[in-house]
């Protein structure tokens, strides 16, 4: 065995030899091919460097998708697209082998050591940074929205849903996908998440605001133990709970927590409120009616209609519609097709509540506009922004 080893070693100098390496150091390493080094055993992913780190910090990384969707990488906070890339260069596997730059391997014997490649491949995956597939939460959620205690033992309720339930389904991360929870005015509710019903939310805030006129309290400082202790006779004490914080703030200060209602989310509550029932407004009559809808103090502003309702002053006479931006599709194609549709031209600040969720990691929202809008001059002059493909 030691002769074979002998000539082996002795074929190899005379080739390195030839091939001008005989400066080489370190251990001479035989590669041989496995009998499995075609399977598909093995897949090779390739990491940006600060991903890696992380990984090695002991960091978990999760693939996330079901069959009918591209897989995503997400870490704690990030998510990441998988695509396929192709290498010219057939890359060989093989789980021991050294390199010049290891530790100690310029100090080891030239002897001859033997390597088996376990798996060949000419492709691998690479990741980049993108936006977090949330839209299946909402329709997740409504599935079991809260619409009182009356209704919790009806048997027509569908199963409620964990964090993991969640987390299994939904392509994003942890936290991307709490974030989404709260912006979407989710609340947990005995270990599982839940969205208020339209209608219940609307009755809750609607004896929220009852109140303040009742008590002669002001908008701005609310005694949030007192209210939810009369409240609360009526609805869940978390329930009133969760509306003050969703739509307000927490005062610092001495005694009872107290909150500060805020202004744009009480006037885009109300525009909904109004709005909903109906779908279309005479724009007059909707704002004399939104404004006397408010608390005292404060003031509606067409501003606060942004990705809530569209208002057209060309109609005879001009209208408010209804048109959430939370009911558009999610898929940026789709989406472009449905705004244009619904208006052939728009302004920037008119498509802007509605696209900027679509905005990917590193994309401007400009670049967005360009990829699916061409731009032109109305005849007012205003920059506008119209399909790139006929509808």
């Amino acid at each position: 065995m030691a002769d074979i080893q002998k000539r082996r070693l002795e074929d190899v100098h005379i080739s390195a030899n030839a091939a001008g390496l005989m400066s080489c150091v370190g251990p001479i390493q035989l590669m041989q091919f496995s009998d499995s080094c075609m399977s598909e055993d093995y897949k090779l992913l390739e990491l940006p460097p600060k991903l890696l780190e992380r990984l090695q910090q002991g960091e978990s990384l999760v693939i996330r998708g079901d069959n009918q969707e591209d897989a995503v990488l997400c870490t704690e906070d990030s998510t990441y697209e998988i695509k396929l890339a192709d290498t010219s260069n057939a890359m060989l596997l093989t789980p021991s082998c050294q390199v010049f730059k290891d530790n100690g391997f310029k100090d080891q014997k030239r002897d001859l050591v033997t390597h088996q490649i376990c798996s060949c491949h000419s492709e691998y995956y690479e990741v980049r940074p993108c936006r977090p597939k949330l839209y299946k939460i909402r329709s997740l959620l409504q599935e079991s929205q809260y619409k009182g205690q009356e209704y919790e033992n009806d048997g027509n309720l569908k199963p409620k849903c964990s964090l993991q339930d969640i987390l299994d389904v939904v392509q994003g991360s942890e936290k991307e996908i709490k974030e989404s929870l709260c912006k979407i005015g989710a609340l947990q509710m005995d270990g599982f998440w839940r969205l208020l019903d339209v209608e219940y939310e609307e009755k809750v805030v609607i004896s929220i605001l009852t109140l303040l006129e009742e008590k002669d309290w002001s908008w701005r400082n609310i005694p949030s133990e007192e209210c939810c202790d009369v409240l609360e006779e009526l609805e869940p004490r978390e329930i009133i709970e969760h509306c003050l914080n969703r739509y307000g703030e927490r005062i610092s200060g001495e005694g009872q927590p107290y909150f500060a209602l805020d202004e744009e989310k009480i006037c885009r509550f109300y525009a909904e409120y109004l709005l909903r029932p109906t779908d279309r407004f005479s724009y007059e009559e909707f704002m004399e009616s939104w404004q006397q809808s408010v608390p005292d103090g404060m003031t509606t502003k067409e501003e606060h209609l942004a990705g809530i309702a569209l208002v057209d002053m060309k109609s005879h006479p001009p209208v408010v519609i209804y048109f959430p931006h939370y009911n558009l599709p999610e898929k940026p194609e789709t989406r472009f097709i449905k705004l244009f549709r619904t208006r052939s031209k728009w302004t920037f600040d008119e498509i802007q509540p509605y696209i900027k969720d679509l905005v990917e990691s590193g994309q401007s929202l400009n670049a967005l506009l360009l990829k699916y809008a061409r731009s032109s001059k109305d005849e007012s002059g205003r920059k506008v922004y119209n399909s790139k493909k006929p509808l």
